[in-house]
C-alpha cells in the first residue's frame, strides 16, 4: 500500500489539511486548536475511517467522532506523562465520558450509539501507525501547553503515513519523555481495542460504505511529494 502524503498548515488567517490531494481549507479564524486539526490527518493516515467533516451530516459526525476520540486519548496520555495532571487509568474512561456527551448532546442526533461508534473506531484503528506518528502531536501539544501565544503562530508540516519521526530525528530518539509517552499511547490504544471487543464480540463493525467510497474520503494515491520537515517550527504572525 502506497504511503499517504499529508499536508498540515495552520495559521490564524488560513488553514489547509490534505491527504493525497483531498483537502480541507479554511479562511479566517478557526475555533479548534492546531492539535485537533492535526489529529484529523492522523485519522486520514490511519486509513479506513472517515476523516473529513464534509459532504453529509453523517460523514461529519463520524469524522469528528474519530478525531475527537483520538485527540482525547492522545491529550490524556500527554497529560499523564508530561503534565502529571491525570492518572494513567483515567485515560480511556475520561475519553469515553467526553465522547458519550459528544454523541448524546453535542452532535445529537448521532447516526449510531456511542458504543457502536467506539467499536467501529477501534476495529479500524492502526495502533502502530498512530504510535509512530505520535511525536508530531507531542511536539505540537507541547507548544499549545507552554506557549501562551500559540494561537498566533503558524504551523507547517508535510509528512507521510509511513513516517517514523523518532528514527528520523536523533534528538527525539534521545528524549525519554517522548519515548515514555509514546509507549503509554501504545498501551492505551491497545486498551481501547480490548474494551471495544468486550462490548461487541461480533462481526467486525464497519463504517457506512458510502462514507468510505467517497472520492473525497478515499482519493487515488499521488506520487511522492517533498517532505517538509521532522517537527513543528511555529513562527509568530505578529
Amino acid at each position: 500500500m502506497a504511503a499517504k502524503q499529508l499536508k498540515f498548515y495552520w495559521s490564524p488567517q488560513y488553514q489547509i489539511f490534505s491527504c493525497d490531494g483531498a483537502k480541507l481549507e479554511g479562511h479566517g479564524a478557526i475555533q479548534t486548536n492546531p492539535s485537533h486539526d492535526l489529529v484529523h490527518l492522523f485519522i486520514a493516515a490511519n486509513g479506513n475511517m472517515p476523516w473529513q467533516p464534509v459532504e453529509s451530516r453523517e460523514q461529519t459526525c463520524f469524522a469528528e467522532y474519530n478525531a475527537v476520540l483520538l485527540e482525547h486519548l492522545l491529550v490524556n496520555c500527554f497529560n499523564v506523562a508530561v503534565l502529571g495532571s491525570m492518572a494513567p487509568e483515567q485515560v480511556v474512561p475520561e475519553a469515553r465520558k467526553f465522547l458519550q456527551w459528544f454523541v448524546s448532546e453535542h452532535y445529537a442526533p448521532f447516526p449510531v450509539s456511542e458504543e457502536e461508534a467506539f467499536c467501529c473506531f477501534a476495529a479500524h484503528l492502526d495502533i502502530e501507525r498512530i504510535v509512530r506518528l505520535f511525536p508530531y502531536f507531542y511536539s505540537l501539544r507541547a507548544w499549545e501547553c507552554f506557549s501562551p501565544d500559540y494561537r498566533n503562530a503558524v504551523y507547517d508540516l508535510e509528512f507521510t503515513s509511513e513516517d517514523d519521526p523518532v528514527r528520523e530525528a536523533p534528538e527525539w530518539a534521545a528524549d525519554p519523555n517522548i519515548l515514555e509517552t509514546q509507549e503509554l499511547v501504545r498501551q492505551k490504544l491497545a486498551e481501547v481495542v480490548a474494551e471495544a471487543r468486550s462490548i461487541q464480540p461480533k462481526a467486525e463493525p464497519v463504517f457506512p460504505q458510502t462514507l468510505l467510497a467517497s472520492p473525497l474520503s478515499n482519493p487515488p494515491a499521488k506520487t511522492k511529494q517533498k517532505k517538509g520537515g521532522l517537527g513543528f517550527k511555529p513562527t509568530p504572525t505578529r
